[in-house]
């Protein structure tokens, strides 16, 4: 049962918390897992590792997974690879599916051989990463082989960001370097992308032409290639900043008022930029962050985060000072996004994950 606000600050002075204090006037919510949803897939069909999930303006919710993931495994059960890309509603039903290699327009390859850090040499196994949906309504998908495409609800293909096979560091105006996902200003319609797995930036396109804006590193300054975090684990008990863990910037995500919400996963850090690049705060978080999705009321007050199921945990954090406010369990991780009614989406194995506010 969640708490009424003049209970919790009762709770929290008896507790002797100053009841003006940040604690006080923070709501936590409690979400509890909806496992009835999506409802089970058409045609035969299984899906890979769910890589990205997001929720539309109609509050639709879309995924992206690796159907090159698990083949031999879902081929041994007698399935079919879904399409990479679907679209459900809020009953689970499922709308729209398409997407994927040989289809008329560029799509994503194993990321190349080129070392994504100076302690690793292999390629790395991603193809098919992360979708965003932009205010819009079109599908952005970020993956192997140095590329960002958009695409219309339908899968027209409308727009490219990099090109295939083609990277050329950090301060590069028209290559990027296998970025992880990308967010949008609906204020002045561009697009932020987390340009991190072998880049070290965020870098700024208009969204609707694709002309380059602007970039920044870490704390704003000129990205260093050459920065690495060191070969001993960024976090105990998990992998750390070697193999394919991006230093700076796994998720790039942007807040209501324009504020840019970075993830370090490697240094169990947020960055806080204003949209020009301008660093504004870092805080640590409790475990690695791959990406955060901001709270549905008007003022975002939380943000909501994880990184590695591993971890078997997300956090909720208050978006002001990004102190940790509270944790939940769940074995979906990587992408997140939340609904119109406060209900939160992240990506399970082989199933995006809904979680419900209550």
């Amino acid at each position: 049962m969640k708490l009424s606000r003049a209970l919790l600050v009762t709770l929290l002075v008896a507790a002797g918390v100053p009841a003006c204090s940040p604690q006080a006037q923070t709501e936590v919510p409690t979400f509890v897992h909806d496992e009835s949803w999506p409802k089970p897939l058409p045609g035969n069909w299984r899906l890979g590792i769910v890589w990205g999930v997001a929720v539309d303006p109609n509050d639709h919710v879309w995924l992206l997974h690796a159907p090159d993931n698990y083949r031999d495994e879902i081929e041994d059960e007698g399935k079919v690879p879904a399409p990479p890309v679907l679209e459900f509603d809020q009953e689970g039903n499922l709308l729209r599916s398409w997407g994927g290699r040989d289809q008329g327009h560029p799509w994503f390859y194993r990321m190349d051989s080129q070392r994504l850090s100076r302690v690793d040499e292999h390629p790395h196994p991603v193809r098919e990463h992360a979708l965003n949906v932009d205010h819009e309504g079109n599908v952005w998908i970020s993956g192997g082989g140095h590329l960002v495409l958009k695409f219309s609800p339908d899968g027209e293909f409308l727009l490219q960001l990099g090109e295939l096979g083609k990277t050329g560091g950090s301060d590069h105006t028209q290559y990027l370097g296998n970025p992880s996902n990308v967010d949008f200003d609906a204020r002045t319609n561009e697009v932020y992308v987390a340009d991190g797995y072998l880049n070290k930036r965020v870098v700024v396109f208009d969204m609707h032409t694709g002309e380059y804006k602007r970039h920044w590193g870490r704390y704003g300054e000129a990205p260093d290639d050459s920065f690495e975090a060191g070969p001993l684990p960024a976090w105990s008990g998990f992998p750390g900043p070697t193999g394919f863990f991006p230093r700076f910037a796994h998720g790039a995500n942007v807040a209501a008022d324009g504020l840019v919400y970075v993830a370090d996963r490697a240094h169990n850090l947020i960055h806080v930029y204003e949209p020009d690049g301008k660093f504004v705060k870092e805080a640590p978080t409790p475990g690695p962050i791959n990406s955060v999705a901001f709270s549905h009321d008007a003022e975002q007050r939380l943000v909501y985060g994880a990184g590695i199921n591993a971890a078997g945990k997300i956090y909720i954090m208050r978006r002001d000072d990004l102190e940790s406010v509270g944790e939940f369990d769940s074995a979906g991780q990587h992408f997140f996004d939340v609904d119109s009614q406060g209900n939160l989406y992240t990506c399970g194995l082989f199933l995006p994950v809904r979680f419900l506010l209550q």
